[in-house]
């Protein structure tokens, strides 16, 4: 977590703590002449590889939306489609970021071989582990 911290800082991310309605759990807020901003919710904080997960997830918007294009409202499907692609270039990002490819070969030979196994090791979801195997 220090390190995603280390790299919010970095980058001028400035981040808050909210009370989300579910299923909101992080969100990512970049206006124009505005610092950055990421948003998690307050439920997080007893929940360390879904804050884990939540947090790289918002921080790979950062690094992979053009800014320009966050702050606007969506009304048609190309628009949908574009949400979409952010969406799965962020949680990549995140995937890849939390996970990387040579450590989780290691885990691999070295036996731990179940989802759950490997979500436990590398300290994230389920969900994310399982978009990262199929990313390998």
């Amino acid at each position: 977590m220090k390190e995603m911290y280390a790299i919010a800082e970095r980058e001028g991310i400035n981040i808050r703590w909210w009370d989300f309605a579910p299923p909101l759990r992080g969100l990512y807020w970049a206006p124009k002449d505005l610092p950055p901003v990421i948003a998690l919710d307050n439920a997080l904080e007893n929940n360390t590889p879904l804050l884990r997960s939540i947090f790289a997830e918002e921080l790979g918007h950062h690094f992979t939306l053009d800014r320009a294009a966050i702050c606007r409202t969506y009304f048609n499907y190309r628009d949908r489609l574009a949400v979409s692609r952010a969406e799965y270039r962020a949680w990549k990002w995140a995937a890849e970021y939390l996970i990387p490819k040579k450590q989780l070969r290691k885990a691999l030979r070295n036996g731990n071989g179940t989802l759950w196994d490997l979500a436990e090791l590398f300290d994230v979801t389920e969900e994310m582990m399982e978009f990262r195997l199929k990313l390998a």
